[in-house]
């Protein structure tokens, strides 16, 4: 190692070099044949050899058994690292959430654009996320986060600017241009920050416990504060200057900041030693051109002289990475990923109806239903990260996904067949609010473990619940047209919500007895006994159950996505005409 202080926790590669690395693999495997073993290599620290043997069939395991990529860093630098990379989102998340204050005087200012043109506009970024966010998350593993999270704020200002320019030129085409470029760069962000976070504070073996529940849910309660600040200040500085493009403008100049940002990480990141860094798919796929006739003799220079072959673009090994990535997805990762796909949709459909349903079944004016329904966004703030601190401290993650969904069901009930006053069920669902997506976005490092598919897991997983959430919105509008006007309008819209809550509920039960029996345990143990429990783990307990990638279950996971993917396409197309 280059550095004591820094320490990669890999298990395919070996803490020493030389004849010491071959002799603990022989100590630990038995003699056997060289050939049929992952070499320990003089290569990057923490770039696994792929199995020898058939290659495109060992590839993915190869891929797979690559490590966590998490490495043993000082708080010195993990402190700033996480201030950096938590405010990646600042421009985007501002710029996004500026917009639909704004409806109405977009409207009236730039001609031609109607309520179904303004949708356009709104959607456009939404619509990209169907397909962008599985791609970008392969990108992300191939090239890293840094270059990924580069390109992503790049794409944010340049969108954001050309918006403003749109909206101070009153352009409807130009609006929708900088919308669809800033749609590219903020889908991709999310994910880039996601294995950002999984680097520097997943708990290792040796590292010892993580705090990768904290970090998560303090992501997402930034988010909520990003969000909240473009929500309440475009009105103000439209009435304060006069010019309503002017909070485009704001929220361009906060992209240029997170830019900024983004590049300090970047040298912060380039100023520590090569052992620290991500191991990006290049690594990874370089180590494919080993061959499995190599003598052990020779394995050495033989890896020296590839490893200064550059790897071409497009090329073969290029492309073969791209397969690589979705193949070793994981059993686990799939499972849950598949039982989720309209969850997330109910929550989306809750929010965005709850000001109307307050309004018109309690008999409020408009303000009064947007100053209830906009308590219910504080809340969070708060919790969130508590409750993510709750994962790292004591565990038990997939019970909070049953007591959840149990708390919408009364969240629903009560705003829809009761007459209480709406504070109540608004104030509960802040509180179910909190704990709705953290229990996921926090497992995900724990059963996709390694650093060189984490981001085209996460890009999946955003896919997924994308796409489920534009059916259960057209679903559950197309359900609340077809119901006589009144406050029974919303009954029928809340049964399916209910209903799809309530087996939610099931869920979670079902969830934590799988993870017991096929997942190895990893979301019931808190960090500290989980990181134990990995330092003792063998490769033959980490093939057990669900835990490594599966074929049957990456086809199956495949083309459910592929169907519900178009399907959210058609379905968006049908009723946007």
């Amino acid at each position: 190692m280059a550095s004591a202080q820094y320490k990669r926790d890999d298990d395919a590669v070996s803490s020493k070099e030389g004849s010491e690395s071959m002799a603990s693999t022989e100590a630990h495997d038995g003699p056997a044949d060289k050939t049929e073993k992952s070499h320990t290599l003089n290569l990057p620290t923490g770039v696994a050899v792929l199995n020898n043997g058939d290659h495109d069939a060992d590839s993915s395991m190869g891929l797979q058994e690559s490590g966590t990529g998490a490495v043993v860093l000082p708080w010195r630098l993990k402190v700033p690292a996480l201030v950096l990379v938590i405010f990646f989102t600042l421009g985007s998340n501002y710029t996004q959430s500026s917009l639909s204050p704004l409806k109405s005087t977009i409207r009236k200012q730039v001609p031609g654009v109607t309520n179904a043109k303004y949708g356009v506009i709104s959607s456009s970024d939404q619509l990209i996320n169907g397909v962008l966010p599985i791609f970008s998350g392969i990108i992300i593993d191939y090239y890293g986060p840094s270059f990924g999270s580069l390109a992503s704020s790049t794409f944010i200002l340049l969108g954001a600017v050309v918006r403003a320019i749109g909206g101070q030129k009153a352009s409807f085409p130009i609006i929708l241009g900088g919308q669809i470029l800033f749609g590219i760069g903020s889908t991709t962000i999310e994910t880039a920050q996601s294995k950002l976070y999984t680097h520097w504070y997943r708990g290792t073996a040796k590292g010892g416990r993580g705090w990768i529940g904290f970090v998560y849910g303090l992501d997402i309660a930034m988010g909520r504060v990003f969000n909240l600040s473009g929500n309440l200040s475009a009105i103000p500085i439209t009435q304060s200057t006069g010019k309503w493009y002017f909070a485009f403008w704001v929220g361009a100049i906060l992209c240029a900041v997170t830019l900024g940002l983004n590049i300090a990480y970047v040298l912060i990141e380039r100023s520590l030693p090569k052992e620290a860094r991500i191991v990006t798919g290049i690594q990874v796929a370089r180590q494919a051109r080993q061959k499995a006739e190599v003598d052990k003799k020779s394995v050495s220079s033989y890896a020296d002289e590839s490893l200064q072959r550059p790897l071409t673009p497009f090329s073969k090994e290029h492309f073969k990475f791209v397969a690589i990535s979705i193949k070793a997805i994981p059993a686990a990762f799939w499972f849950i990923a598949i039982s989720q796909l309209l969850q997330a949709g109910v929550v989306g459909a809750y929010s965005s109806n709850l000001s109307e349903t307050i309004e018109n079944t309690r008999g409020t004016t408009k303000l009064t239903a947007g100053y209830t329904s906009a308590i219910g966004q504080i809340i969070p703030i708060v919790m969130t990260p508590l409750v993510g601190l709750c994962f790292d401290l004591f565990g038990r993650r997939m019970w909070f996904v049953s007591a959840t969904a149990a708390l919408w069901v009364v969240v629903f009930s009560l705003l829809a067949y009761s007459s209480v006053h709406p504070l109540v069920p608004v104030i509960l669902g802040s509180v179910a609010l909190s704990s709705n997506a953290i229990p996921f976005i926090a497992s995900i490092p724990l059963l996709v473990p390694s650093q060189a598919c984490i981001g085209t897991a996460f890009g999946l997983w955003k896919a997924l619940n994308s796409a489920g959430s534009t059916v259960v919105d057209i679903a559950v509008g197309a359900i609340q047209d077809r119901a006589p006007a009144g406050k029974s309008q919303y009954d029928n819209m809340f049964y399916f919500m209910i209903a799809l809550k309530a087996v939610d509920i099931l869920y979670g039960a079902g969830y934590h007895f799988v993870d017991k029996k096929y997942f190895g345990g990893v979301l019931r143990l808190n960090e500290a006994d989980r990181v134990k429990k990995e330092a003792m783990e063998t490769e033959a307990d980490r093939r057990q159950g669900l835990r490594p990638a599966i074929k049957g279950w990456t086809i199956f996971g495949l083309v459910v996505a592929v169907c519900l993917i178009a399907t959210s396409y058609v379905l968006y197309i049908v009723y946007s005409m």
